[in-house]
């Protein structure tokens, strides 16, 4: 399985360096922060703005530095994902945060549902997925417990949890909360219609 794993400025330094085997692209300030920390690039993706082009290649060499350019309606994260999956990988992971700005949030979770490749949004406090209909295999992962989130609305069950879950419908505004867990290593949910956001998260 060929998995890709993208870095942005948010992105936690710490979690990057478990991903050392696979392809890591890094994006605009990221790169700078990727590089200061002895990564090593796949790819350096930047519209240049406020990357140095000249600094950059002091460090990787011309092949793996794209430059992309996007329209006014279009976010850099978006337009990089549509070229990264044309790569052919199988899995994305964005290593980001949702602790910042209302906009920035809404982007993470537009890409999340817009495309149909497997992606998570990975930060030091949680992992979140998206899964349409159909039955997926989730692994623990480390997490202790996990809340589910209709996206926009769903019907779904749930086994292999500390508390089975069976046909139960969801909206955006009526969610499972935090508390429920996964016995062993994987449990399986089963998305019967529509889609949901699945958050892992660590109790603290």
């Amino acid at each position: 399985m060929k998995r890709i794993v993208l870095f942005t400025k948010y992105g936690s330094v710490n979690l990057l360096k478990n991903y050392y085997l696979d392809e890591v692209v890094a994006l605009d300030d990221g790169i700078e922060i990727a590089l200061e920390n002895n990564i090593k690039l796949f790819l350096a993706i930047s519209d240049f703005k406020d990357v140095s082009l000249d600094n950059l290649l002091k460090y990787i060499s011309k092949d793996k530095i794209m430059k992309y350019t996007k329209r006014d309606n279009e976010s850099a994260l978006d337009k990089v994902l549509n070229y990264l999956i044309t790569l052919q990988c199988d899995e994305i992971i964005i290593l980001d945060s949702f602790a910042n700005s209302l906009e920035h949030t809404q982007e993470l979770l537009y890409v999340l549902k817009k495309y149909r490749i497997k992606i998570t949004i990975l930060s030091e406090k949680e992992a979140v997925s998206y899964y349409s209909v159909g039955s997926h295999v989730i692994s623990k992962q480390g997490y202790s417990s996990f809340m589910l989130i209709g996206y926009p609305n769903c019907e779904i069950s749930m086994e292999h949890v500390s508390q089975n879950i069976s046909n139960i419908k969801l909206d955006f505004t009526n969610t499972l909360p935090l508390g429920n867990k996964i016995f062993e290593r994987v449990a399986v949910l089963k998305v019967i219609s529509g889609g949901v956001l699945l958050v892992l998260k660590n109790d603290d």
